[in-house]
């Protein structure tokens, strides 16, 4: 061979192993039916991605979205996966509020006073214009403006100016309506002897589940400082929890129009979302005026319905109320059954709560990055993104920290929805093969017997 053909078909080899890796990579987007292009502003080690109903479509729930991922500029797979559940991060919580005196020792039993919340959820104590406050209540209302683990309750010097003992309890409550002890009878005291002082102001309280109202309640017999015009003013001290930084914000679809089909025992509407969304939450609104119904939420993907949720629709006058939501365990569902067990006029509004799948992916080479989303084939591996957040999460950041996030654009078309089919199996030349054998045998043994069976010449000769 001669020596000048040698560098020529070593160049050969360096172009063919460079060219190999570009064709895998050139191959990732074969594998997937649709790219949607990401936006990224600013810098970030990482970034945070909220699934659109456009991928849920395309993404079949068999698959549990694992037919999706990330590629980079250069179209390579960056580490992707589902944003890991953020660990509770318990954060001090201090605030200065004051106690708001109540109108007897036992309001729940006191049908002349109200009390509730206002559309900010601040306390609200409404009573008749003929009802006068107790001139020494026994109970005080405080309101934390969030659910917060209290661990003591700090009455101001101000509100203990003059010689005092008594006896206070705690209780918790998220609704003003039912209530949990967190303390018993801690003794409060306050007294002054010139420039002696001595003072007890603090109430402590149990951890349990964080709660934004706290009732103090007198001892009976006991008497506090204050009167029904005054609110002493009190410090809290205790931490909040935050557990939902990772989960993405609820929100709401409406169904279409259903198809309305008689049952033995009422009447089925059937809606059809856009995709299968993992949904949280329903609201029916019935049509009409004065209209009343029990209903049955399915999910009606499967061969047999699972119910969701189960309940009873009301709708007086015609005024277009909001009713309130039912919510449910989280279900992945594109096909929903609404059944009532009395005929309708019209179909009944139905409202979905879902709440977007969150990933996270590492911002591994040069951008722009495209999501890839949809194929029968590939799945996604799964990557540790937990160690690798602990390292960029800021050792001062706050409950409420998280990553930056991408934004989706539209679907761009890549292999199209031939990529969500199965492909088609190769042709079994085996077993043409082995029919072309078993064939030519049999034509052989044939051809034996004949040439057995068939009489010879000298057979003809003798006779």
């Amino acid at each position: 061979m001669p020596r000048s053909s040698r560098p020529s078909k070593r160049r050969g080899c360096w172009l063919l192993a460079l060219c190999f890796p570009l064709a895998i990579q050139a191959a990732i987007p074969d594998d997937f039916a649709y790219r949607y292009a990401l936006t990224t502003d600013g810098s970030s080690a990482a970034w945070r991605v909220e699934l659109s109903p456009a991928i849920y479509a395309v993404s079949p729930p068999a698959h549990g979205l694992r037919d999706v991922i990330v590629v980079n500029a250069q179209g390579r797979q960056v580490p992707f996966g589902p944003l890991p559940p953020t660990a509770p991060r318990a954060q001090t919580f201090t605030l200065k509020t004051v106690l708001l005196p109540l109108p007897s020792n036992d309001p729940g039993h006191n049908d002349s006073v109200r009390i509730q919340r206002n559309s900010d959820g601040a306390i609200v104590i409404e009573q008749p214009s003929t009802s006068a406050i107790a001139a020494r209540p026994g109970q005080w209302l405080l309101d934390a403006g969030r659910p917060v683990n209290l661990a003591r309750i700090e009455i101001t010097v101000a509100a203990l100016a003059g010689d005092a003992r008594f006896h206070l309890s705690a209780q918790a409550s998220n609704d003003l309506q039912h209530w949990n002890t967190r303390s018993e009878e801690n003794e409060i005291v306050s007294v002054r002897r010139g420039t002696e002082a001595f003072a007890q102001r603090s109430i402590i309280l149990d951890i349990g589940t964080p709660a934004r109202y706290y009732r103090l309640s007198l001892r009976d017999g006991d008497h506090a400082p204050w009167d029904s015009t005054q609110t002493p003013s009190v410090e809290l001290h205790g931490n909040t929890v935050d557990t939902n930084a990772s989960e993405a914000a609820r929100q709401w679809l409406d169904a279409p129009t259903p198809v309305a089909s008689t049952a033995t025992d009422g009447t089925d509407y059937d809606y059809t979302l856009p995709a299968a969304l993992p949904l949280e939450a329903a609201r029916i609104t019935l049509a009409g005026s004065n209209t009343l119904a029990s209903y049955r939420l399915l999910d009606h993907d499967g061969t047999s319905d699972q119910l969701l949720a189960a309940g009873t629709a009301v709708q007086i006058g015609t005024s277009a109320d909001a009713a309130a939501p039912v919510t449910f365990t989280l279900a992945r569902t594109q096909h929903l059954r609404l059944h009532t067990d009395t005929p309708l006029a019209q179909p009944p509004t139905l409202h979905v709560a879902w709440r977007p799948d969150v990933f996270v992916f590492l911002a591994e080479g040069a951008g722009p990055y495209s999501l890839l989303a949809g194929s029968h084939a590939a799945r996604r591996g799964d990557y540790p993104l937990q160690a690798a957040l602990d390292r960029i999460r800021p050792t001062d950041a706050g409950a409420g920290w998280q990553l930056p996030q991408a934004a989706l654009g539209p679907p761009v078309v890549a292999a199209g929805p031939a990529a969500l089919l199965a492909p088609k199996p190769p042709f079994d030349w085996t077993r043409l093969l082995l029919w072309l054998v078993l064939a030519g045998g049999a034509l052989a043994v044939v051809a034996m017997a004949w040439s057995l069976l068939r009489p010879s010449p000298r057979d003809g000769e003798k006779h």
